[in-house]
């Protein structure tokens, strides 16, 4: 189910993907699986993590412009700051 997923990261040519209790890990590129998703849903926040939206519960600032999304299981996943925009346009 794709709304269990919480955050996907990159691990070489793998992906990790989080559901809260578990992890899964899948043979596919992030922009082959970023193609797949629902952008509405699912924002790439730094080159190697994507992140479920309706997952994430805090918004943590951080320094030199980057932040931390805390998500629903209390996980932390780091924004870069290249992606801060992208996040700012859909997290309130």
């Amino acid at each position: 189910e794709v709304g269990t997923i919480e955050h996907i990261e990159a691990a070489g040519d793998y992906m990790c993907i989080y559901t809260g209790d578990n992890s899964l890990i899948l043979r596919e590129t992030m922009k082959d699986l970023e193609r797949r998703l629902d952008p509405r849903k699912f924002q790439r926040v730094h080159r190697s993590t994507i992140v479920n939206l309706d997952q994430v519960r805090q918004v943590k600032p951080h320094t030199n412009g980057e932040c931390f999304l805390v998500l629903e299981s209390g996980a932390e996943v780091k924004v870069s700051r290249s992606y801060r925009d992208v996040v700012a346009r859909f997290v309130h």
